[in-house]
């Protein structure tokens, strides 16, 4: 049996238990769940540099332009393209707000060139021109020359998010100072899973692999992400039409292999027992309620009113600790920007070494400054690392300890109450990869409130799961400090990158020979502080985001305890005891028995 049908079919009975909870919430996540059961894709993304083919490329899959091309920038908004020959052509505006609208084809381009501040995405969906692509969802995204730093920022966070990348260069243009330092960016922030593929466009007649501008190409973005990757060469037409066959067979068979789409089956059971889980709370939750209440167990909530009265301690923590590491790290990058411009002041004084300013500019830009720079940051990152896992320790101990005394408080005051305790505490401690997802709805909750009961756009939610998924199941602890990590030092390769790029100005090579090694030393300085300042925004942004995160899981926990250990009569008031076993008995079965032989 297909697994991706079981899902559906698993799907259809859990709208029925979640429908009968009629809890806000879980209604919500479940929506966001459906969506993707409903829809099982994994996400191309293509990236590359303002005008090098990107739109053109997807354009080529449908046979006729259903994205804006031109020589000059053309996309300034993420636009989502979905192939499904069982729908009728639709295009789009998903707005900020979760609102969205039908556009016609002038509206939709012209947004496509020149979007407005509410808009979050395109999404076009069509037929393409074989049936054999049907299901492919892509993402157009702006060329990186062309980006405000609003749209970076949205770029640097979707990402991440990409189960394969299509990575695309003009062979006419090359790679330029922006593909350099998106690449590297790239290189870093994504994931050891995800594929990558070069489509090299434009590109003469009759190429050879051996050419010598296309082993430049490949040999440079191989460097920059780290791993080897397949190329497609693109040949140009007059009529703007070229053979794209080859590269989109490849995509669709990478990306619908054996191999990923048992991750992605295993990836939609796993949201779908998150969804159970929360609905097993409720029903041992009401459960409880009723037979406290035939036991005459009065007050419940003050039988967790210690453990309810640690959580301002714990925040205390947490604010007080990230605020320490903040401040040692400043202070860490400072001196690195001090030892680093020593270092590189005596490298440039040192005759020995050199005997042409050219070898030096060369040497400087993609070797000596990347390199102690690069050790720097490792520095500053090891220091950080350290730090939040130590802070992790003493926030679990704390946690270990007040959660023992209340399951034995419990165990004796309201036994009935111990399965709903211990729901929760899998929920937010015990399992990785419900702490992970539990943490994801949160963020979309709180960002997109409720509006998505009336049309469905978060689907990128449940990708940031999926990857968190991925960290969790491969043993990392804190998907969110390895995030961090990646994306700072993501931020510092970005940056020196494009600090030195000033070095390909040929005009230096014509300085005296007696003042060259005063000029390099004075662009070396001013990229080391542009790299400091990079750095330390870095820092700055993303503890502040990883406190905040980590403040939120910690009171998600205590609202969830002091929630259902209060008495809310209203909720599933008309349903009878014997009514709740029978949906709990429902749970268990789709946790447990449900796609076991499909898995």
């Amino acid at each position: 049996m297909d697994i991706f049908k079981s899902c559906v079919d698993r799907q259809k009975r859990i709208d029925k238990v979640v429908n009968v909870l009629a809890n806000d919430n879980i209604t919500y996540k479940n929506l966001l769940i459906k969506e993707r059961i409903i829809n099982p894709a994994h996400y191309v993304v293509m990236l590359g540099e303002t005008s090098s083919g990107k739109s053109a490329l997807i354009n080529s899959i449908f046979g006729k332009k259903i994205l804006v091309e031109s020589v000059k920038p053309t996309t300034g908004v993420i636009t989502e393209v979905v192939i499904d020959s069982n729908s009728k052509e639709s295009l789009i505006v998903v707005n900020n707000d979760s609102s969205f609208e039908f556009l016609d084809k002038d509206k939709f381009d012209n947004l496509t060139v020149t979007p407005t501040e509410n808009l979050n995405r395109l999404k076009y969906i069509g037929v393409s021109k074989d049936t054999k692509y049907n299901g492919l969802r892509l993402f157009d995204t702006p060329g990186y020359g062309s980006l405000i730093s609003e749209h970076e920022e949205v770029l640097k966070d979707f990402i991440p998010e990409s189960d394969f990348i299509v990575y695309v260069v003009s062979y006419r243009v090359g790679l330029g100072d922006d593909d350099f330092q998106f690449l590297k960016y790239v290189g870093e922030i994504i994931n050891d899973n995800v594929e990558v593929v070069l489509a090299i466009n434009m590109c003469p007649k009759d190429l050879q692999e051996d050419n010598k501008r296309i082993c430049e190409i490949q040999k440079s973005v191989n460097e920059c992400i780290h791993k080897d990757v397949k190329s497609f060469y693109i040949e140009s037409s007059s009529e703007k039409n070229p053979d794209t066959t080859e590269i989109w067979d490849y995509i669709y068979e990478s990306v619908n292999g054996p191999k990923k789409r048992k991750e992605l089956a295993e990836t939609l059971k796993n949201y779908q027992d998150f969804i159970l889980g929360e609905c097993d709370i409720k029903i041992n939750s009401k459960i409880a309620n009723i037979e406290c209440e035939k036991e005459s167990v009065e007050e419940r909530i003050n039988i967790i009113k210690e453990f309810l009265d640690k959580k301002e301690n714990i925040l205390e923590v947490l604010d007080t600790k990230f605020a320490e590491i903040k401040v040692k790290s400043i202070k860490l990058i400072d001196k690195s920007d001090i030892k680093i411009k020593e270092l590189i002041t005596e490298y440039i004084n040192d005759e020995s070494k050199w005997s042409m300013k050219e070898e030096t500019f060369a040497l400087m830009q993609h070797y000596y400054v990347p390199k102690i720079t690069n050790e720097e940051t490792e520095n500053l990152l090891n220091y950080i690392e350290d730090e939040i896992i130590s802070l992790d320790r003493v926030i679990d101990d704390v946690l270990n300890i007040e959660i023992s005394k209340l399951e034995n408080k419990v165990k004796i005051n309201a036994p009935s109450y111990t399965k709903v305790m211990e729901g929760i505490i899998e929920k937010h401690i015990g399992d990785t990869i419900k702490q992970a997802m539990g943490e994801m709805f949160r963020k979309a909750a709180k960002r997109k409130p409720w509006k998505v009961k009336k049309n469905n756009v978060y689907t990128q939610n449940l990708k940031k799961l999926k990857s968190a998924f991925e960290r969790a199941s491969l043993g990392e602890k804190n998907s969110n400090l390895n995030h961090l990590l990646k994306t700072i030092k993501a931020t510092s390769v970005k940056g020196i990158t494009e600090s030195l790029n000033v070095f390909t100005d040929s005009i230096f090579f014509l300085y005296d020979s007696l003042t060259w090694q005063t000029k390099i030393n004075e662009i070396s300085m001013e990229a080391i502080d542009n790299w400091a300042n990079d750095v330390e925004g870095a820092i700055r942004k993303y503890l502040d985001e990883l406190k905040e995160t980590n403040k939120e899981e910690i009171i998600s926990l205590f609202d969830d305890l002091s929630e259902e250990f209060s008495v809310n009569e209203k909720e599933l008031e008309n349903i009878s005891s014997e009514q709740l076993v029978r949906y709990k008995k429902e749970i268990e079965f789709l946790l447990h028995k449900c796609l076991l032989i499909s898995l």
